[in-house]
């Protein structure tokens, strides 16, 4: 027999599917769309703007499935014009496979132009081969190679399909454990830039959105569920390092102190604002050297770190239109 759960408190006549961590309210899916709704709008007012072009970086997990979804809806509802598409990479392993399915299918289903590409189109190698040629206790992660080659990928991509916003999947608990390792590794700059559409002093950086950045996580997949979205649940058998460790203590945290998520991102929020307004932190960009892409150095990050898998995967690969030698 299957358990009766209770009414929302909200509406009092539908089943709820979903309680408010930090308050105890029970929502049914229809208050809990509602809810999210009002999240993402009040981002999306404030980031977006008419005429814009954005690109989603839709993985087809379900993050970045309901942001497609909701900027997809804003659009219908908003007075903006504004273009819309999708960029999915595949890193060549099989989870990614299963999830450019579910992509596809949901971009079929609300009629928005899908571009998949290889990621070892661009970089000569894929996440699959990375992780096979990596020696025992090598310093790096597969993940680490993969997050760094993937955000290449979609800046490009998206710069030429002409893009001026690239909207990820990233939800609030994300966000939070990004701003809680960089201020970790003490890496002020990061945090700075880690904000809605922050402008970059290279036109060639697509400035990104977070429509999801004040979700949680378990928020997405309860209306994902509901909603029927495609999208893919699994979690990346590749993710590693100190994302994982800060995920866990912090959902240990929320257990014991209800809603200390929400305060957490506000408190280094309001310290990003005040970093910014101070103009403190100023970041001279130039092109990389060997793939022409914004950099702080004379190569990017992308390219040290092929530069570095070059003798792992015995060939040579891929830097861009730029030669190895420097020349075009």
């Amino acid at each position: 027999m299957r358990a009766v759960r209770p009414l929302c408190d909200r509406c009092g006549h539908r089943e709820a599917i979903h309680t408010v961590r930090a308050s105890g309210e029970n929502l049914c899916g229809e208050c809990l769309f509602q809810d999210v709704r009002s999240k993402v709008y009040s981002v999306l007012d404030r980031v977006l703007e008419d005429g814009d072009k954005v690109a989603v970086a839709l993985s087809g997990g379900k993050d970045s499935s309901l942001t497609l979804y909701m900027l997809k809806e804003y659009r219908e509802n908003s007075r903006l014009n504004f273009e819309l598409t999708a960029i999915t990479v595949d890193e060549g392993t099989p989870y990614r496979r299963a999830a450019i399915e579910e992509a596809s299918k949901l971009t079929a289903m609300l009629g928005i132009e899908h571009r998949i590409v290889s990621m070892s189109d661009y970089h000569g190698v894929n996440v699959a081969e990375i992780r096979s040629a990596l020696p025992a206790g090598w310093r790096r992660s597969a993940c680490t190679y993969c997050g760094v080659l993937r955000r290449w990928v979609i800046n490009r991509v998206a710069r030429d399909m002409g893009a001026t916003k690239v909207a990820t999947g990233h939800n609030l608990d994300d966000v939070l454990q990004t701003h809680l390792m960089n201020l970790a590794r003490g890496d002020v700059p990061a945090l700075a830039r880690s904000g809605q559409a922050v402008r970059s002093p290279s036109p060639k950086m697509v400035p990104r959105i977070k429509p999801l950045a004040l979700v949680r996580e378990r928020e997405v997949a309860a209306l994902v569920l509901h909603l029927g979205i495609p999208a893919s649940f699994g979690k990346c058998p590749l993710t590693t390092g100190m994302r994982v460790g800060v995920r866990r203590a912090l959902d240990e945290l929320e257990i014991s102190s209800p809603g200390i998520k929400e305060g957490l991102v506000q408190g280094i929020e309001a310290i990003i604002a005040r970093i910014r307004l101070s103009e403190g932190i100023k970041v001279e960009l130039r092109e990389c050297r060997l793939c022409g892409e914004p950099t702080t150095g004379e190569l990017c990050k992308a390219c040290q770190m092929k530069q570095e898998l070059e003798p792992i995967v015995q060939r040579a690969l891929l830097f861009g239109s730029v030669a190895r030698d420097g020349s075009s």
